[in-house]
């Protein structure tokens, strides 16, 4: 209950006094910008609710009240899903650089989602746990880089490149 509660202060405090950044490399090696798909996990919570992401706007403060922070994690049925990543804002809290994304799901409220959290808990994917590995503990960006000397000889397409690489991505 505390963890959830520093994390929804954290997310509002972040979200209060942040600089808005146009990208954002997190530490599953993605780059991420606005406009980007965001593949949900599932939630890190014992009830599979997400700690991580959390409801923003308007439906944060119609829904909350000082008692029940925890109201604003958004639930299990969210599991593997996408969203679409609106805005990164960056800011610090208690001396420790903290990266938001302001994310959509498809409705009229925005979420919160704590990017580097969220990919050590599996919350985002390709997360942590995946080590940024494929099976055959090559790294995807290794797989990246020799798909791309591919393209570059002419022994695969464009097509064929953008389709693997979606693919390592998990897209």
């Amino acid at each position: 209950m505390k963890k959830i509660a520093f994390a929804f202060f954290v997310i509002i405090s972040i979200s209060a006094t942040a600089q808005r950044v146009e990208t954002y490399t997190a530490s599953n090696g993605i780059t991420y910008h606005p406009g980007d798909t965001i593949h949900l996990g599932k939630g890190s919570a014992p009830n599979g609710d997400f700690l991580y992401l959390q409801m923003g706007g308007w439906g944060a403060a119609m829904t909350s009240n000082s008692y029940n922070h925890d109201q604003n994690n958004i639930g299990r049925a969210y599991a593997h899903t996408n969203v679409i990543l609106k805005k990164i804002r960056q800011g610090k809290v208690k001396g420790a650089q903290k990266t938001i994304f302001v994310v959509g799901g498809g409705n009229i409220t925005n979420y919160y989602l704590d990017i580097d959290p969220a990919i050590e808990t599996c919350e985002v994917t390709p997360c942590s746990k995946d080590s940024g590995t494929t099976t055959n503990s090559t790294s995807i960006a290794d797989e990246i880089a020799k798909l791309k000397d591919l393209l570059d000889k002419g022994a695969i397409t464009q097509e064929e490149y953008d389709t693997a690489k979606k693919k390592l991505l998990g897209q």
